[in-house]
């Protein structure tokens, strides 16, 4: 978390730092109105991942489902070294996605795997719905230049996006083959209990 906050300050001094040379304008006055911009697109992405958790559950749509392929491709950019710096957030819903507490439980591994959906479709539509403080711009009291800052806020918070969703995704195929496994080992051992009671019951019959 501090790592994304330092990229935050450093980005808005940056794009401060453009428009003032861009414009000839007062620093601060600048710099003041990007934190604007920033608390608010961070708080349309609250709003996002807010009412991406009132939907119905995508469970059976195909676009969550990872290939092998994918997640090789993911490895390929060395995801390993580099996932336990992306945010995670979870403490907000009540469910941390950075660890398995308990990875021989196929409801818990279900649940992971919801939590992942919508924390998927949350970050994918904030980096559109991050676009609506450029409406801003149409309340008078707003700097004419407001535009200028709104382009690098928007292009900063979908690169800030676009990690977490990688992330999910790669945990997703490796969540998704446990719960597999897990499934399988639960038949199994029904299939087991079951005909050792039919063996049971057979012996007493004779």
């Amino acid at each position: 978390m501090l790592l994304y906050l330092l990229i935050i300050a450093v980005c808005m001094l940056i794009i401060a730092g453009i428009v003032t040379l861009a414009l000839a304008e007062n620093f601060l006055f600048v710099l003041l109105w990007t934190t604007a911009g920033v608390a608010l697109i961070m708080a349309v992405d609250g709003l996002t991942a807010t009412v991406a958790r009132l939907m119905p559950d995508p469970k059976k749509s195909k676009f969550f489902d990872v290939s092998r392929k994918e997640k090789q491709t993911y490895e390929k950019w060395r995801i390993r070294k580099w996932k336990d710096k992306v945010p995670e957030i979870g403490h907000f819903t009540g469910f941390r996605k950075n660890k398995l507490d308990d990875p021989r439980s196929v409801a818990y591994v279900e649940r992971f795997l919801m939590e992942s959906r919508y924390g998927e479709v949350g970050h994918i539509v904030s980096c559109v719905t991050g676009a609506l403080i450029f409406l801003v711009q149409l309340i008078p009291a707003f700097p004419a230049y407001w535009w200028m800052l709104c382009i690098g806020i928007v292009f900063v918070n979908a690169a800030l996006n676009i990690p977490t969703v990688f992330v999910l995704r790669y945990n997703y195929y490796k969540l998704t083959a446990l719960k597999n496994a897990l499934i399988k080992k639960e038949q199994k051992l029904t299939a087991a209990s079951l005909a050792t009671a039919t063996a049971k019951d057979a012996t007493e019959g004779a």
